[in-house]
């Protein structure tokens, strides 16, 4: 009886991995998803490593504004207290996603990809802005020289770190080969949703959960000039919280109806920003408001106001702007979801 001929190394095995239909059992599934986690790029592994470590370090950071609520003997006003453990929660809720998506990365799962992406746009704004704001902090004129460029350092690293870090994430998740790693990874289909969409939705929900704690810290609203207080400020403080909820929530799901309140949402506060920034009676009653909330604290005379403003609403104008125009732009994604 004639020998079967042997089969060629590595058919037996794959052979193994089949049912008797001929279809991939589970065993192979597991190894192709084994395969690609090892092709994960360097890249993407120091990506994972570098934000790693950096929700590490926040956690600790939040860790220590906690504590500083029992260690530090400093009079502080009570009222602060809640804004205090709302931001050390928020900084300890972002680490932990942070944490998420570094193991993500290295599953080559598309959602890390665009958490990641999201998290260094976010990021790169809120470097700049506090850059910006730094430097609107006016140093003490009896200091040195030596002082004063030692501080602009160290604001520069302080900033500029987080900033760089953001920008090459931006940079490195967005070439063709990164792209190409994890559309080849096992992560179901996407979601369709552009990037700008996407950080403009979570900068809502973000906003929008931060406008509720002046109402637990009674702190007052300013509307085009004017302050309110009591119960007024804490329901101006509740609509925009509800206004920013359902536009994130709505351009998550790429609903129609939330880009349009979005662009009319960001629209309204882009007019607000340009009067505050530019009518000159609105300006100088916001100025002597900042002047009178302060004047009862250390380093009153800290900041030069002019140059706060200027930042403040400047910058925030450019960002709702931008908002606008990515609304606009991006208008045929909802399209799509409609159509579907």
């Amino acid at each position: 009886m004639a020998r079967r001929p042997s089969s060629a190394p590595g058919t037996s095995t794959l052979r193994n991995c089949e049912n008797s239909n001929g279809a991939p059992s589970v065993r192979r599934t597991a190894s192709k998803e084994m395969i690609i986690r090892m092709r994960t790029p360097v890249a993407v592994t120091a990506s994972a490593i570098v934000a790693i470590l950096g929700s590490t370090l926040a956690l600790i950071f939040a860790a220590g504004v906690i504590a500083s609520l029992f260690i530090d003997t400093s009079p502080r006003q009570p009222e602060l207290a809640p804004t205090i453990v709302f931001g050390a929660a928020l900084i300890a809720a972002s680490a932990i996603f942070g944490v998420l998506t570094a193991v993500g990365l290295l599953g080559l799962r598309s959602w890390a990809r665009t958490s990641i992406l999201v998290f260094a746009g976010l990021t790169a704004a809120a470097s700049i802005f506090g850059l910006l704001m730094m430097m609107s902090v006016a140093l003490p004129p009896d200091i040195s020289a030596a002082t004063r460029q030692t501080f602009r350092r160290t604001m520069a690293l302080m900033f500029g770190i987080p900033f760089a870090i953001s920008v090459w994430w931006l940079i490195q998740f967005n070439t063709r080969s990164t792209k190409a790693a994890f559309a080849s990874g096992i992560s179901g289909p996407g979601s369709g949703r552009p990037l700008s969409i996407s950080l403009i939705a979570w900068s809502s929900l973000i906003g929008g959960v931060t406008s509720l704690v002046p109402i637990l810290t009674r702190a007052p609203a300013m509307f085009f000039g004017v302050q309110f207080n009591g119960w007024a400020a804490g329901v101006i403080y509740a609509v925009i919280a509800g206004i920013s909820i359902y536009i994130g929530k709505g351009l998550l799901e790429l609903d129609e109806g939330a880009r349009v309140v979005g662009i009319g949402w960001f629209s309204f506060s882009f007019v607000q920003l340009a009067v505050n920034l530019l009518v000159p009676s609105v300006r100088a009653r916001i100025m002597a408001l900042q002047r009178a909330a302060i004047q009862n604290q250390p380093n009153a005379n800290s900041f030069n106001q002019d140059m706060a403003i200027n930042v403040f609403f400047g910058f925030g104008a450019i960002v709702t702007g931008l908002c606008i125009w990515f609304l606009i732009r991006e208008r045929a994604a909802f399209g799509q979801i409609s159509q579907k």
